[in-house]
């Protein structure tokens, strides 16, 4: 039987995208097939001024769940790890991520590996974490990339552990 992983990720700038496709060029590497789902919003955000955007302002700071498409096709029992990435958004992860943990509460108990990327050298991965386990998500590692190129050594580190979840 072969090892499956899903990698669920939202990229507006296309960073979190990049992140998502080297880690799964990593795992298809080692044998592991690995399947891609980028959330979309079915009503997106400009992408002049993203952060002056009043309303990505108020769909992310209150939380707000959202139309998304982009996982038709997506059945969390096909998979024995789920790697989900967010960019951070005014400290917390997007709308569109968020929507996908509401959708899939209580859906999923394949481990989670959760991953944020941000410019600013803080732990946002942990409050990630944090979001996923309060609504019950076994995460069995998360982390934050600034700059994957400094940062490359951090997927070696996921590699294993999906490894690791196989045996």
């Amino acid at each position: 039987m072969e090892m499956r992983v899903a990698i669920i990720y939202y990229s507006k700038t296309g960073r979190t995208k990049h992140v998502a496709t080297y880690i799964k060029e990593r795992l298809e590497e080692n044998k592991i097939e690995t399947d891609l789902f980028e959330l979309k919003h079915v009503r997106d955000y400009f992408d002049k001024f993203l952060h002056f955007n009043p309303r990505l302002i108020y769909e992310t700071l209150s939380k707000k769940i959202v139309k998304i498409h982009g996982i038709e096709n997506f059945n969390p029992n096909l998979y024995d790890v789920i790697i989900i990435g967010s960019p951070i958004w005014f400290g917390t992860i997007v709308p569109a991520i968020r929507t996908f943990l509401h959708m899939f509460k209580e859906k999923i108990n394949t481990p989670i590996i959760c991953f944020t990327t941000s410019t600013l050298h803080s732990n946002y991965s942990l409050k990630f974490k944090k979001i996923l386990e309060s609504m019950e998500y076994n995460v069995i590692f998360h982390f934050t990339i600034v700059s994957l190129e400094e940062e490359k050594h951090i997927i070696n580190e996921v590699i294993s552990i999906v490894k690791k979840q196989f045996r």
